[in-house]
């Protein structure tokens, strides 16, 4: 006689392998579905089936590349300030007489070098004291910083006390400044105002209680630097209806408050830099304009109206050619785009961000910082 107990736990394991192995064949070894072939036979080293991570999307990689860029901004600020030293940088009276007298000017630094060294030779101190300053302007555009302020020094001596030295002491101020030395700086701001009072020059004071006030900024005397351009630059600027050193001014003003994220005031400075330099037809201040209000506006994270005005400080720094502004704008726009959630958009910003800064900055390139 069969026993009845061991037939039946004899079907009862065929019918529980049968389940299993349907179950086996219905649920993919790889839950996400991308792995749809592999050998249940194997039973070597590893596991039965390696489970793939899902593959990254576009929006995924995009974001990532905007990480990379992150700690590049400051970088870009100080290539803008670095153009504002070359764009303020001024020339004495003796320039244009050795401009004449030289055609070409030296093109190279054993050039400039040799005639500097001829003229103080042939007691030409003035024409000397406009050749090293026209020097260390062209050493400043190749960003050998020493150099330039040696030979900002030299012309200040080389111009003695005569009116074309405080031209000088206001380029070399400017750049000791742009290096940090802000209490050398100071002093010679200060000389330089000192001359513009004695002159009665009123555009030469007010220009000189700006860079003043952008020096006490970075020293972080923000109230002094607040009330150089408030209440002794402007006032002069209106008197004899400068509008461009007004319009310069508040941009200026925007900085400083910048600088200690107060961005309601800067907008509101900008906004009046802004109406006057349409009202006056003075366009070239727009793209800064426009840009610094983005920028304000980014901070407080009004993204849909910082696009508005970065697409616009984008269109007229392009008309400008301007392209170290173009890529401080495609970098915040970009963010802004991708923030949003615009990803084509923060693509193609993205793309003209890195063109931009491979052409500002190439690998060979010295640095600022």
């Amino acid at each position: 006689m069969i026993e009845i107990k061991p037939l039946f736990l004899a079907l009862l394991f065929f019918i529980v392998g049968f389940r299993l192995d349907a179950q086996t064949q219905e649920t993919p070894l790889d839950p996400s579905g991308f792995v749809t072939k592999y050998d249940i036979a194997f039973h070597g080293i590893g596991p039965m089936v390696y489970v793939l991570p899902t593959p990254r999307t576009k929006e995924e990689t995009i974001t990532d590349s905007y990480k990379e860029k992150k700690d590049f901004y400051d970088t870009i600020a100080r290539q803008l300030d670095y153009q504002d030293l070359l764009n303020e940088f001024n020339f004495p009276s003796a320039t244009n007489q050795l401009k004449q007298a030289f055609q070409p000017l030296p093109s190279t630094d054993v050039q400039w070098k040799e005639l500097i060294q001829k003229l103080e030779s042939n007691n030409q101190a003035l024409l000397a004291a406009a050749a090293a300053n026209l020097f260390a302007l062209d050493l400043l555009k190749n960003k050998d910083m020493t150099l330039a302020l040696d030979y900002l020094k030299r012309a200040q001596l080389l111009a003695g006390a005569s009116p074309d030295r405080s031209i000088i002491d206001f380029n070399l101020a400017n750049a000791y400044r742009f290096n940090g030395m802000h209490a050398a700086a100071g002093q010679l701001q200060e000389l330089y105002l000192k001359q513009a009072i004695a002159k009665k020059d009123l555009i030469d004071q007010g220009t000189s209680y700006v860079a003043i006030g952008l020096n006490d900024a970075y020293n972080k005397e923000y109230r002094a630097a607040e009330n150089s351009i408030i209440r002794r630059a402007i006032p002069l600027f209106n008197k004899v209806k400068n509008y461009d050193g007004k319009i310069k001014a508040w941009i200026k003003l925007s900085k400083i408050y910048q600088l200690q994220n107060k961005h309601t005031e800067a907008q509101w400075f900008l906004i009046q830099a802004r109406d006057l330099a349409k009202s006056k037809a003075i366009v070239s201040p727009l793209s800064e304009i426009e840009y610094r209000l983005g920028y304000s506006k980014y901070i407080q994270q009004n993204y849909s109206v910082a696009k508005l005005e970065l697409e616009q400080a984008k269109s007229l720094a392009e008309q400008e050619d301007n392209k170290t502004l173009q890529l401080a704008i495609s970098d915040k726009l970009g963010d802004i785009y991708l923030l949003m959630g615009d990803f084509k958009e923060a693509e193609i910003a993205l793309d003209n961000y890195w063109k931009l800064r491979q052409e500002i900055f190439p690998s060979s390139s010295k640095t600022l910082l």
